[in-house]
C-alpha cells in the first residue's frame, strides 16, 4: 500500500512539473509589429536596427526561460502547499511579451528589408 501511495505521489509531482502555465522562450510567438513603421529608413539603417533587437534576443530568451524554471519549482509547492493559489502565480507575461514584440520586430525588419531589396 505504501508503495503504491509513492508511486502515485511521484507521478502526480511529474505532471505538475511538466504543466507549468510559464512558456519557455521558443514557445513565444512573434507579436505583429507593422513593417511600415520601418519604411523610412535607409538600408544601413535597417541593418543596425536588425542587429540591435538581435543582440537584445538572447537575453529576453534566457530571462523567459529562468522565469519559467523558477516558477515551475514554486508551482510545485504551490500545487502541494495550497493549491488555489497556484492559479494566481505570475506567468511571466512581462518578459514573454518583449520578447514576442522583439521577434516581431525582426520579422518586420526583415520585411522593410526585402521590399527595399536591401543587399540584392
Amino acid at each position: 500500500m505504501k508503495a503504491i501511495q509513492t508511486v502515485l505521489a511521484l507521478a502526480s509531482l511529474a505532471t505538475i512539473v511538466g504543466c507549468s502555465s510559464a512558456p519557455k522562450a521558443n514557445e513565444v510567438s512573434a507579436a505583429y509589429v507593422p513593417a511600415g513603421y520601418y519604411a523610412n529608413m535607409t538600408c544601413d539603417q535597417l541593418i543596425a536596427e536588425a542587429e540591435a533587437v538581435r543582440r537584445s534576443v538572447p537575453a529576453l530568451e534566457e530571462a523567459v526561460n529562468k522565469h519559467r524554471s523558477q516558477q515551475t519549482g514554486v508551482e510545485v509547492v504551490t500545487w502541494i502547499l495550497f493549491w488555489p493559489a497556484a492559479f494566481m502565480l505570475d506567468k511571466g507575461e512581462g518578459t514573454s511579451s518583449q520578447l514576442g514584440k522583439a521577434k516581431g520586430e525582426i520579422e518586420a525588419i526583415g520585411l522593410a528589408m526585402r521590399t527595399k531589396r536591401c543587399g540584392a
